[in-house]
C-alpha cells in the first residue's frame, strides 16, 4: 500500500508542483527540492524510500546527486529514480553508471505515474503492466479547477513569450545552452499538463540545439512549429487513442524482445493507453516462449550485437504472429532482405508512442485471414500492382510540391533501379497515375489544392492498381489513421531518410 516517503528534485515549479500532487493523491508522503544541494541537505535530516531526481539540474545535476546518495552509507539503500528526456545520447548509460535504480521518461505519463512507483519501490525482478492506472491526467489530479487552469495559462503565456523570443535571437545573439534548458524543461510541464504536442515539439528542438554544427534552419522551422502550438493549445494537448487502436490491441499481449529500458517505457505507456500488456524478453530467449506465454504480437529491437538471435531467423516465430522491427534507422535498412521480409513494419529512430501503436495495431489488425477495418468505414479495396520480373522495371509517380524533395526522391528511387515520373500538384499527379498506371505513388500529404490524401482517395475510387505511400511531417495518429482509412499502403514522416523510403517502397512492390 502506498504511504512511503519521496523526495522530488526538479528545478521547474511546474514540474515540482504536479507531480507532488500526483504522488500525494496516490497516497505517498511528499517533499519536494528545486537543487542538489537543497535536496543532499533534506535527506540529512529526512531519510525518503525514494528520491525522483531530474538528470540537468543547475549545478549540481541529477547524476552527482546520485553518486552522492549512493556513497554515503546512510542514504545508499534509497532507491534512486532519474526522470531525463533522453534527448542526448547515452543518458541511459550515465544513469546506470550513476548508481539510479531505474528512470522514467518525460513526459511523464500522469495515469502511469504512481503504478510505476509502486513497481520500482516494491523492486520486482520483472515489470508487470496492467490495465492503466487509476489516476487521471492533470486537469483531473485533485487541483482545483481554477487552480489547474491558472498554471495552464501561465505555462501557455510565458512558453509563447520565451520561444518567440529565441526566434527573434536567431539573428542576432543567440544562446543554444539557456535555449535547450528551457527546452528540456517543457518536455515535462507540457507533458504533465496535457500538451503532448509542446512536449513532443520540445524535445524536438531540445535535439536540434544540442547537435553539433547548429542546423538553423532546421531550428527556426522547429522553434516556429513550438510557438504554434503554445499559441494553439487546443491541439497542443493529448489527443485520445483512436477506437479502432483500442479495438485492435485491447487484451493483446505484446512480446517486447530486448528493447532498451527508455524505449520500453515510452512503448509501455502507449500500450497502456490502448489496454494491451506487454511481457518482456530478452534476445537470449527462445521464440517458442512467445507461445508459452500466448502473446498475440512481437516486437524485436535491433543491433548489431542482436544479429544472430533466433528472433531474427525468418521462419522462426509463426506466421500467425506478427513481427514489428525496431531499431536505429542505419541498423534496420542495412539488415539482410531475408530478414527484412519477415516484419510487418518498422520503427526507426525517434518514434512515438502515437506511430508505435499505429503501425501494432495494424500489423495485428492484418494478422486474421478477414481483418477488420483499422477506422470505422468499409475495408478499402486495393487492387494489386502491375506484375512486375526481371524484364519489367518499376513504375513510380512521386507527387510533391517541394522541388528539392522532389529531386531527392526521385534519385534515390532511380539509383535503386525504379523509373520515376515526378509532378508537382495534385492534378498533374491524378493525370500521371491514371495514364501510366505505376507500380507505385509517393504521395506528399500537403500539396497545394488538393491534397494527398484527396488525391489517395481519387486512386482508390478508381481503383487504380497503385500502391501508394504517403509522406506526411505529421506524427498525430488521428492523420496517419486517416490515411491507412483512406487505402494507404504505408508511410514514412518528415524528415525522412531516403534509404528508409526505399526500404519501405521495395516491401509493397513485388520481386
Amino acid at each position: 500500500m502506498a504511504g512511503e516517503p519521496i523526495l522530488i528534485v526538479d528545478d521547474t515549479p511546474v514540474n515540482l508542483k504536479l507531480t507532488r500532487i500526483l504522488l500525494v493523491n496516490e497516497g505517498y508522503k511528499v517533499l519536494t527540492a528545486s537543487t542538489g544541494e537543497e535536496a543532499l541537505e533534506l535527506l540529512r535530516s529526512y531519510h525518503p524510500e525514494m528520491v525522483l531526481a531530474d538528470i540537468q539540474l543547475p549545478g549540481m545535476d541529477g547524476l552527482e546527486l546520485t553518486r552522492r546518495i549512493k556513497q554515503n552509507e546512510i542514504t545508499r539503500d534509497i532507491c534512486v529514480i532519474a526522470l531525463t528526456a533522453f534527448a542526448m545520447n547515452g543518458d541511459e548509460q550515465k544513469a546506470i553508471e550513476a548508481g539510479c535504480d531505474g528512470y522514467i521518461t518525460k513526459p511523464i505519463d500522469t495515469r502511469a505515474l504512481g503504478s510505476r512507483i509502486r513497481e520500482f519501490l516494491d523492486r520486482r525482478p520483472e515489470r508487470q503492466f496492467g490495465p492503466p492506472a487509476s489516476l487521471s491526467p492533470a486537469a483531473e489530479s485533485g487541483m482545483a479547477p481554477a487552480e489547474l487552469h491558472a498554471l495552464r495559462r501561465q505555462f501557455l503565456q510565458e512558453g509563447q513569450e520565451r520561444a518567440r523570443q529565441m526566434l527573434l535571437d536567431l539573428d542576432s545573439q543567440f544562446d543554444a545552452a539557456e535555449a535547450a534548458k528551457a527546452a528540456h524543461q517543457w518536455i515535462g510541464a507540457a507533458g504533465l499538463l496535457g500538451y503532448s504536442a509542446i512536449s513532443r515539439l520540445s524535445r524536438e528542438v531540445e535535439a536540434i540545439l544540442l547537435e553539433r554544427p547548429l542546423d538553423g534552419a532546421q531550428l527556426r522551422e522547429s522553434l516556429t512549429n513550438l510557438v504554434l502550438a503554445f499559441t494553439t493549445p487546443r491541439e497542443a494537448r493529448d489527443v485520445p487513442v483512436a477506437d479502432s487502436i483500442i479495438r485492435a490491441l485491447a487484451g493483446k499481449k505484446v512480446a517486447l524482445v530486448g528493447l532498451p529500458a527508455n524505449e520500453t517505457q515510452r512503448l509501455c505507456v502507449g500500450l497502456e493507453r490502448a489496454q494491451a500488456v506487454p511481457a518482456f524478453l530478452r534476445h537470449s530467449d527462445s521464440p517458442e516462449v512467445v507461445v508459452t506465454r500466448q502473446c498475440d504480437l512481437v516486437v524485436v529491437h535491433v543491433r548489431s550485437e542482436a544479429l544472430h538471435s533466433a528472433w531474427l531467423v525468418p521462419g522462426a516465430i509463426a506466421e500467425d504472429r506478427p513481427i514489428i522491427l525496431v531499431g536505429a534507422r542505419d541498423d534496420l535498412l542495412e539488415l539482410d532482405q531475408r530478414l527484412q521480409s519477415i516484419a510487418r513494419g518498422f520503427l526507426m529512430d525517434s518514434w512515438q508512442p502515437e506511430e508505435a501503436l499505429v503501425r501494432l495495431s495494424l500489423a495485428v489488425a492484418h494478422r486474421a485471414p478477414a481483418p477488420a477495418p483499422l477506422a470505422d468505414a468499409a475495408p478499402v479495396q486495393r487492387p494489386a500492382a502491375p506484375p512486375s520480373g526481371p524484364a519489367t522495371r518499376i513504375q513510380v509517380v512521386i507527387a510533391d510540391d517541394d522541388p528539392t524533395v522532389l529531386a531527392l526522391v526521385r534519385t534515390a528511387l532511380q539509383n535503386f533501379g525504379m523509373d520515376c515520373q515526378t509532378a508537382a500538384d495534385w492534378r498533374t499527379a491524378i493525370d500521371t497515375i491514371r495514364r501510366s498506371r505505376p507500380h507505385a505513388a509517393v504521395l506528399d500529404v500537403n500539396m497545394p489544392g488538393l491534397d494527398g490524401y484527396e488525391v489517395l482517395a481519387a486512386i482508390r475510387s478508381e481503383e487504380l492498381p497503385t500502391r501508394v505511400l504517403l509522406l506526411t511531417a505529421r506524427q498525430q495518429e488521428s492523420d496517419v489513421i486517416r490515411g491507412f482509412k483512406l487505402g494507404a499502403d504505408d508511410y514514412v514522416v518528415k524528415p525522412f531518410s531516403p534509404m528508409e523510403l526505399v526500404a519501405r517502397l521495395k516491401r509493397l512492390l513485388p520481386r
